[in-house]
């Protein structure tokens, strides 16, 4: 069959056997969106370090020579033509300029810190991000192979079945159309198996994307539905939200969203006032009729100056940029209060989502119990003919739907505790 296919094509190919928090690490250090979320914080880092020296001087030097095609001349009668300058000339020196009060320094150094730290909690929130998709993966693929399980043992029950009424029907003690029920009820199996396969292949092509792979690598997961999370989980709403005004970067970037808005508009409003900077140069001139220059054609030209410019009309640009900085002010705010608002929901949503799963769990189990025994029961029942065997099959189709609902509920609790874990802001229990 296709499933025993796929496990040898897995067992040659040596696939590589993860856990969890193995799967994290492999997942933090391989995927897109996370490296580029790193990597867009670094850019940041740099942006703000060279912001942050705003007042250290410039300084340029230069080194030039040029020739004068057109020199001009001055005649004078009975003396001939005089040039009035050189053919070649150089010049070499150093430019210095030293800011002395540039308000758009201050401002960029406090718009480009901001930036940087909001860069910082989306990089956390990439993060995170990544960690709950590898954990619904990674529990996807235990749930598909749970269902994989299911889907054969109710097949081989099924088949076992038509084997005995086909033993019973030529025993003449069941008719011909209870037969057929049986042959029917195991045909019936086979589409839920081919299914199962199908999702089982898609999971584990699914867990590899979320790990940053190729969907065909090939990965074994070692753990199991059953399994608890590792750390501890708050025990109360109101210990969540403490958790999540703490610790949840969706929230923290909405602040610095803000504060980057606010010194939007500081930074406009810069552009209108003055600066006082401070340069001084030092060049050596020199000047002749060939191209020859030596070290005693220059002579040195030391200028210093401060100088105060003050922006009188720049064409509305001032203007247009600082009520665009306004405007941006107040979509960032916006921006702000809507996260804040989905924030605070995706908590409560994942806490009483963990709290179905918990009650999906502790009831799907009773009933997987209770569907145990009634299947055993009707087994003995149907083998010793009292009872028919659409009432069988009818015990084992309810045992099967209580397997697969307790799967289910057991991957609604396990993805239901990530999300939650992710709105509280510490997901650092999946990273090991």
């Amino acid at each position: 069959m296709k499933y025993l296919a796929a496990i040898a094509l897995l067992i040659s190919l040596n696939a590589e056997a993860v856990s969890l928090e193995e799967a994290v690490g492999i997942a933090l250090q391989n995927r897109g969106d996370v490296q580029s979320a790193l990597m867009s914080y670094e850019s940041a880092v740099w942006k703000s370090r060279n912001a942050d020296l705003w007042f250290l001087p410039n300084v340029n030097g230069q080194l030039a020579f040029s020739k004068n095609f057109d020199v001009q001349e001055m005649t004078i009668p009975g003396m001939g033509s005089i040039p009035m300058g050189t053919e070649y000339s150089s010049i070499a020196g150093v430019s210095v300029t030293v800011p002395l009060f540039v308000p758009q320094g201050p401002a960029g150094s406090r718009m480009a810190s901001r930036a940087e730290e909001l860069s910082l909690q989306q990089s956390r929130a990439a993060e995170m991000d990544a960690v709950v998709q590898v954990v619904r993966a990674f529990y996807g693929v235990l749930l598909a192979q749970e269902m994989m399980d299911v889907s054969i043992e109710a097949i081989d029950i099924a088949e076992a079945g038509y084997e005995l009424a086909a033993l019973k029907y030529d025993a003449g003690t069941i008719s011909r159309f209870e037969l057929l029920q049986s042959r029917v009820a195991w045909e019936n199996r086979k589409p839920d198996l081919i299914s199962a396969e199908n999702a089982l292949d898609n999971a584990f092509a699914g867990f590899a994307v979320a790990l940053g792979q190729d969907n065909d690598a090939h990965f074994q997961i070692e753990g199991s539905l059953d399994d608890k999370p590792g750390f501890k989980m708050p025990e109360t709403l109101e210990e969540a939200r403490e958790n999540m005004y703490l610790n949840n970067p969706d929230l923290q970037a909405a602040e610095y969203i803000e504060l980057v808005g606010d010194a939007g508009v500081d930074m406009a409003r810069a552009s209108f006032l003055p600066q006082l900077v401070f340069q001084t140069d030092l060049n050596y001139l020199a000047a002749r009729n060939d191209a020859h220059f030596e070290i005693d054609d220059y002579d040195r030209n030391l200028v210093a100056s401060v100088a105060l410019q003050i922006p009188l009309f720049n064409g509305f640009s001032d203007i247009s940029g600082y009520n665009a900085a306004r405007a941006e002010r107040v979509s960032s705010a916006a921006s702000a209060r809507s996260i804040r608002q989905v924030t605070d929901l995706s908590l409560v949503s994942a806490w009483n989502n963990l709290q179905a799963a918990r009650e999906g769990v502790n009831a799907t189990s009773s009933t997987v119990a209770l569907a145990s025994e009634g299947a055993s029961i009707a087994s003995i029942s149907y083998e010793a003919g009292m009872i028919t065997r659409l009432e069988m099959d009818q015990s084992f189709l309810a045992l099967t739907t209580a397997r697969t609902n307790h799967a289910r509920a057991q991957y609604n609790l396990r993805t239901a505790e990530a999300e939650l874990m992710r709105a509280s802001g510490l997901m650092e229990g999946y990273i090991r």
